[in-house]
This record gives C-alpha cells, sequence and structure tokens, in this order.
C-alpha cells in the first residue's frame, strides 16, 4: 500500500471514530470493531512508520491538517467550535489511541506526534496524549470531563481557561470525586455528556439551550461553589444532567 492510500484510508477512519458515540459499555467493542475492519491499515502504517522517519512524520501530520482544513470551511464560529469538540473527542478516544496500538515500536512516538502537531496547528483546540489501556482505566478511576460546561462556555465566547470552567474543575477534583458516590456520579455523566452536548449541537436554537443551561444551572452552581455551599451545588448539577439526559439522550 502506497502512502497516499494509507493517509487516505486514515482520513476514512477518523471520520469514522468522529460518528462514535463514547460510552463506557461500548468503547472496548468499537476500538476492536476498528481494529479487525482496517487491519490491513493498521498493518501498513506500522510498516510505513518503521520505514522511514519521513513516512512516520507524514502519517503523523495527515489528520491534523485534514481536521485544520475541515474546520477552516466553516464559517459559523459556534458550529465550528461543536464541530471541534466532536473532532477532539474523536482523537483522543479513538484515533490517538488507536496509532499507539498499532504492531510497530514507533507507535508510542507516532501517536505523541501526532497530538503535538495538532495542538501546534490548533492551538484554540488543544488535546492531550491518550492511550488505549489509559482509558480503560480512567473507566474504572472515574475519569471524569466538564463536557456540557465547556460546550455552554464555547456557545457564550469564554475560553477553555476561563474562571467558570476553572471553578467547577476545581470544585469536581477537591470536592465532588471524593465526596460519598461522587464517583459514581462523574462515571454516569462522563458515559453520556458527550452525546447530550452531539444532541444539542444539532438543534437549530443550540444558542439559546446553552444559553437556558448556563442561567438556570451552571451560573448558580458557580455562586454556590464561591459560598461554600458545595453540596447544593452537587444536587443542582445532577438535577441538570438528568433533566438534559431525559431531554437529549433517551429522546
Amino acid at each position: 500500500m502506497d502512502m497516499d492510500k494509507i493517509v487516505e484510508g486514515l482520513k476514512a477512519l477518523f471520520d469514522s471514530t468522529v460518528e462514535c458515540e463514547f460510552h463506557k459499555s461500548s468503547y472496548e467493542s468499537y476500538v476492536d470493531e476498528f481494529q479487525t475492519r482496517c487491519s490491513e491499515l493498521l498493518s501498513e502504517t506500522a510498516h510505513a512508520c518503521d520505514r522511514s522517519a519521513e513516512d512516520m512524520e507524514r502519517i503523523a501530520a495527515c489528520i491534523p491538517e485534514y481536521v485544520s482544513d475541515e474546520l477552516h470551511k466553516i464559517t459559523s464560529k459556534r458550529k465550528r467550535d461543536l464541530r471541534a469538540m466532536d473532532m477532539k473527542m474523536a482523537m483522543v478516544a479513538f484515533y490517538v489511541p488507536l496509532m499507539g496500538e498499532i504492531p510497530s515500536l514507533q507507535a508510542r512516538e507516532l501517536s505523541k506526534r501526532t497530538v503535538d502537531i495538532w495542538n501546534e496547528k490548533m492551538p484554540e483546540y488543544k488535546i492531550g496524549y491518550s492511550t488505549y489501556d489509559g482509558i480503560k482505566g480512567g473507566f474504572k478511576k472515574g475519569f471524569f470531563s466538564c463536557y456540557i460546561t465547556t460546550a455552554v462556555c464555547r456557545s457564550m465566547n469564554k475560553s477553555d481557561d476561563c474562571y467558570e470552567l476553572t471553578a467547577l474543575r476545581e470544585y469536581r477534583d477537591g470536592y465532588l470525586m471524593h465526596s460519598e458516590g461522587g464517583q459514581q456520579i462523574v462515571e454516569e455523566y462522563y458515559d453520556i455528556a458527550p452525546t447530550i452536548v452531539k444532541r444539542i449541537g444539532r438543534e437549530e436554537d443550540a444558542d439559546e439551550i446553552y444559553r437556558g443551561i448556563w442561567e438556570k444551572y451552571l451560573n448558580p452552581c458557580i455562586r454556590l461553589i464561591e459560598e461554600d455551599r458545595r453540596e447544593e451545588c452537587r444536587d443542582l448539577y445532577i438535577t441538570m444532567v438528568r433533566r438534559l439526559e431525559k431531554e437529549y439522550f433517551y429522546s
């Protein structure tokens, strides 16, 4: 398989990962399916990486370049940010871990280089390095991301390091994860939040929906954190997740 075919194959693989909904119950089966269905492509990718540093660099760059080009075609900032969130999730949850599992001694270097190039090309949409084993272990440890909050803040043109996101992350790590039943809440949230955000993003009035989430739930949560009313914040956040789950996850 020549390099052009490998690159096109990897683009098709990445597009497939974007369509996957990230759930704890189905994660391993999705990865197994990709490895089986794309075994020849992944094997050829490994051979190319072992063959030369130049080929590995081209492979590492192909998806970051592809995604960057696709995002630049989207003129609406809200739609671009929402699409970027889907693509970031696909990269971190599926594509980068898959590259780290190819049968090559260069697999770890390839996956790390892919992340580096992504962050160089799209610093506004940075991702972190991830592995298949790390994600599987993360489910067991209650790995958590303020996914809904991030989507709300992006729709309101707030940065990833804005005050609100920082406060909720500190609340999550400093209190929620250590409270009774907190880990279970975190695990459940992480399992459903990406799907909720995807489905809200498809709505014509997504910005209004996010504004409503902000006014009814997230801004009051911030106030409760500031007043050290942590248990009340937890209850309100659970209420928000339950309502969104009913409206967008099971609808």
